[in-house]
């Protein structure tokens, strides 16, 4: 039972909020539908290239804290922010990388924050990854996510790699004394079993085994040459296992296939058509686009695995369907595009089109 002074105190944050917020008449007790934010923003009809031409990518909405998944703050809980305050570590604050589940719920490492938000958008809940009881993640900044759901995060400055198991409980550190540097991305092969890790001091991409936590090979090292690397950074797979790699200081992408051997390698620094200022996240759609996120132009780039510039949307601003340093990429089964819109607090989500879809 509440003891007097507590129901006091309630009593006085209720008659208090209620006369700061007074419920409107349009106002119902009903829950809004998941991905509501998304759904309304899609009626704003944004795609990239604008009319007449065909479009090819449309903007969906975007992701910044647990209200824009329909979640809705029910009375309690408001009385007691007003008198506590708001939550603030549940609203994205610096997202760094991006990740889906099982489950399709979008998983976003916050460097400012020191947690992953887990956004369930078909529940409307939230819930957070923080670390292990007796250490915090600090430095969040790669994503994976296995078969199993479990939920790898890389973090950089503690240089380890955190694993989670499905119901967001810590399971384990990796072993990774031995030959690892600095962690900046991560990406899993789930048909091969494979673990890619991205050592920028090492200028290299661990292969690891899932199973064993062993490391299997090595693809690159420190050069200018095709296949070497100078500071690498994002990683992303295709559908066919082929891995694209942001060689950030030599400004390129860089493919290879399974066996590690070289695909493809185009991009260099300049302000011209196709060229890369900052390139950050990379990420394939279905038929083989490879997509760029430049923090130096503030847009995405879409290209042939060859290099031929396709598209590209976006420019500085917080307007929707702008950018303000965008970092990861993520483009799930459906082709939906998740971009970690670094500076501006959220993650933006659109649509590729294709050619059937494009109406």
């Amino acid at each position: 039972m509440l003891q007097p002074a507590v129901k006091i105190i309630l009593a006085m944050g209720a008659a208090l909020l209620l006369a700061a917020a007074p419920i409107r008449a349009d106002e119902t007790p009903t829950e809004p539908a998941p991905q509501a934010r998304e759904q309304s923003a899609a009626a704003t009809d944004l795609v990239w290239p604008s009319p007449p031409l065909q479009p090819r990518i449309r903007y969906l909405g975007s992701v910044a804290s647990p209200e824009d998944i329909g979640r809705k703050k029910g009375f309690w809980r408001k009385v007691w922010e007003f008198i506590r305050g708001e939550e603030e570590d549940e609203q994205v604050a610096r997202p760094m990388a991006v990740a889906l589940d099982g489950r399709d719920r979008l998983l976003v490492a916050d460097t400012r924050r020191g947690r992953v938000h887990i956004f369930d958008r078909r529940s409307g809940e939230y819930s957070h990854l923080r670390g292990s009881g007796m250490q915090s993640m600090r430095l969040p900044i790669g994503l994976a996510v296995d078969g199993g759901d479990n939920v790898y995060v890389a973090d950089g400055e503690l240089n380890q790699i955190f694993v989670f198991r499905p119901d967001g409980e810590f399971d384990r550190l990796l072993d990774t004394a031995a030959w690892l540097k600095r962690p900046t991305a991560l990406a899993i092969d789930r048909a091969r079993q494979r673990l890619y890790v991205v050592d920028t001091p090492a200028h290299d991409v661990k292969v690891v085994d899932l199973a064993t936590g062993k490391v299997q090979s090595v693809i690159g090292q420190r050069g200018e040459e095709r296949g070497e690397f100078n500071f690498p950074t994002y990683v992303a797979l295709d559908r066919q296992g082929r891995l694209a790699v942001t060689d950030s200081m030599n400004m390129r992408i860089q493919i290879f296939d399974t066996e590690g051997k070289l695909v493809s390698a185009f991009g260099k620094h300049g302000d011209g058509s196709g060229d890369f200022s900052a390139p950050k996240g990379v990420a394939l759609d279905s038929e083989g686009h490879v997509y760029v996120a430049d923090a130096g132009f503030d847009n995405v780039q879409v290209f042939d695995e060859r290099g031929k510039l396709l598209l590209f949307w976006g420019t500085s601003g917080q307007e929707a369907g702008k950018f303000w340093l965008p970092a990861g990429l993520l483009i799930d089964a459906q082709d939906r595009i998740y971009v970690a819109d670094s500076y501006n607090k959220r993650v933006q989500i659109f649509q590729y089109l294709g050619d059937g879809d494009a109406k």
